[in-house]
């Protein structure tokens, strides 16, 4: 990918990051920390994945489709709407996270976690991911 479009998927998913932080119900200076750090974990699990030889084709399906659609500026729900705005972008990540360990597999996902287990565990969690 160019270097602009890496530059695109970063600043939107930031954007996100910062208002799923505003929008949750814990609105503490510690919490919007953490999900600005979780942002570009997320990217690179999405990446390393897709670069894995091993990771099956199907899995590497679902990361681009969010890489393509963080970077498009087209959205579902167009981003200048507080709160909802980044609501779709935040939808397609978790779907995306979700496909992933599916089809690669949890331990590949955490083989290419670089971040901290609780972390990711708390990731899968939501998306009922064992």
């Amino acid at each position: 990918m160019h270097w602009w479009t890496w530059l695109l998927v970063t600043l939107g998913a930031i954007a996100l990051a910062l208002t799923i932080a505003a929008v949750s119900i814990r609105r503490s200076r510690t919490a919007l920390i953490e999900l600005v750090r979780l942002v570009p974990l997320c990217l690179a699990l999405l990446r390393d994945v897709m670069r894995d030889p091993a990771a099956p084709r199907r899995a590497k399906i679902a990361p681009a489709v969010v890489l393509v659609y963080l970077a498009i500026p087209i959205d579902l729900i167009p981003d200048f709407i507080p709160g909802l705005g980044h609501l779709d972008d935040a939808l397609i990540v978790a779907w995306a996270i979700r496909q992933l360990v599916a089809a690669a597999g949890r331990e590949r996902v955490i083989a290419h976690w670089k971040g901290d287990r609780d972390t990711l565990d708390r990731i899968l969690r939501p998306a009922r991911v064992r």
